[in-house]
């Protein structure tokens, strides 16, 4: 099996998603979706089937490794679904939020791209909303929502997943939308954002700049299943419901683990884990000494 290539497109890097045609169409290829009116339906199944592309950093830490210093080391939506289709990967929320944006806008819907504010710091997420008709909905394809909810400023929506609840509550004050999770035992704030597009040359610079958080010194994967979520940071694994959670360690087997979870064979996950212990020494060397991970993932769960 060959290693994972590094993705080496325009350098002069532009987010526009009618550049990325050829990814929209494997998207679509692949998971069997005939083109259909922009609808709600339609936007429904075309989140059926991202979902199925997983959250994790193995991908964004190769290509960081590969491509240390070059503005192509942002990956594209045709390489996230080379990768899917080859290896089982998927991405973390920037290169998935823009994934998601150019399907449903060359699918005909309307959407844009929003910054969010987490606990760990300011515009570290993103997601995106949609238009259709008079009503806006929020998808969060990096985080846990594959859904649409619906975004209104006058009363909370909630919203039940496999694993927890959702609600999103309005700020006149500030006019933020704060989303919150909630199980049988406790609520928590997750993000705020406001119903604002952020600029493509804006989200670009975020996007640089998630290369140099916290988020890319372990790897992190998650996944929605049936019965909830499968969430791996290092050789930790949590399995979340909405009873309950339950924790896993998996350092014994996990390798073994990783590949009949996610499907992602053992090999890339070496090569993952070495291209992090190279990045890390290369952090060291320049004095961005690895702190504690926060933020999207290990601060969510």
């Amino acid at each position: 099996m060959d290693t994972i290539e590094s993705f080496h497109g325009d350098p002069k890097i532009i987010l526009d998603p009618q550049r990325h045609t050829d990814g929209v169409r494997a998207f679509m290829d692949y998971f069997g979706l005939p083109h259909k009116e922009p609808g709600l339906r339609f936007l429904e199944e075309i989140l059926v089937q991202f979902s199925k592309i997983p959250y994790e950093n193995i991908s964004k830490i190769i290509k960081l490794n590969n491509l240390w210093d070059a503005e192509t080391k942002i990956r594209f939506p045709e390489e996230i679904i080379d990768d899917h289709i080859s290896y089982r990967l998927g991405g973390t929320c920037f290169s998935l939020t823009f994934f998601l944006q150019t399907i449903l806008t060359l699918n005909g819907l309307c959407c844009y791209p929003v910054m969010a504010d987490m606990r760990a710091g300011r515009n570290i997420h993103c997601c995106v909303v949609a238009m259709l008709g008079n009503s806006k909905y929020l998808i969060d394809p990096g985080y846990l929502l594959h859904k649409p909810m619906e975004i209104h400023s006058e009363k909370p929506r909630f919203y039940r997943t496999e694993f927890h609840g959702i609600e999103l509550r309005f700020d006149s004050d500030t006019q933020y939308y704060n989303l919150f999770t909630f199980d049988e035992k406790e609520t928590k704030w997750r993000y705020r954002f406001q119903d604002m597009p952020t600029p493509p040359e804006e989200f670009l610079k975020h996007w640089y700049a998630s290369f140099w958080k916290p988020t890319l010194h372990g790897i992190l994967l998650t996944k929605v299943t049936q019965e909830g979520l499968i969430y791996v940071h290092k050789t930790f694994m949590r399995e979340t419901t909405f009873q309950g959670k339950r924790n896993i360690n998996i350092k014994k087997n996990y390798h073994a683990v990783i590949n009949d979870v996610f499907g992602i064979d053992p090999r890339v996950l070496e090569q993952g884990q070495a291209a992090l212990e190279e990045n890390l020494t290369k952090e060291r060397a320049i004095g961005l000494f690895p702190k504690k991970v926060g933020g999207l993932r290990n601060e969510t769960q």
